[in-house]
């Protein structure tokens, strides 16, 4: 499926509040583990945000995603998430506990999986200010 409007609608995705679009796959009983489908379209970028917890991204489908990463909040590393491991695009990444990260889509749209362990919870969630960058 090459439509993000459709993959919207079949995956039952919400607004996320980082931006983009969300919905949760899977959480087991006692919140160990929490699974997400999470798709930004063109022009789209997630806010600079940050988790108490790890979290894996992994690519799904569409096109590559930068992602912008921050562990000290004041430079950033880029990543390349995508298929083509020849060309140094990643099919998953850790981002580290504490760490700021922001993403963007490199064409119509990607979609990716990311999971947190223990379960993802709002309170361990931190969304940085409007427009704030690392630097």
């Amino acid at each position: 499926m090459s439509d993000p409007e459709k993959l919207i609608e079949k995956l039952k995705m919400i607004p996320h509040p980082e931006g983009g679009y969300f919905s949760e796959s899977f959480r087991d009983i006692d919140n160990n583990v929490s699974l997400i489908y999470y798709l930004l379209k063109k022009d789209q970028n997630s806010h600079w945000h940050k988790l108490t917890k790890n979290e894996i991204l992994h690519f799904y489908s569409g096109d590559t995603l930068s992602v912008f990463i921050s562990e000290d909040g004041k430079s950033s590393v880029t990543k390349i998430l995508g298929h083509n491991i020849e060309k140094d695009e990643n099919n998953h990444l850790i981002i580290k506990a504490g760490s700021w990260f922001s993403m963007k889509s490199n064409g119509k749209y990607s979609l990716i999986g990311c999971t947190v362990s223990p379960a993802f919870d709002y309170k361990d969630f931190e969304l940085a200010p409007p427009k704030w960058s690392p630097g």
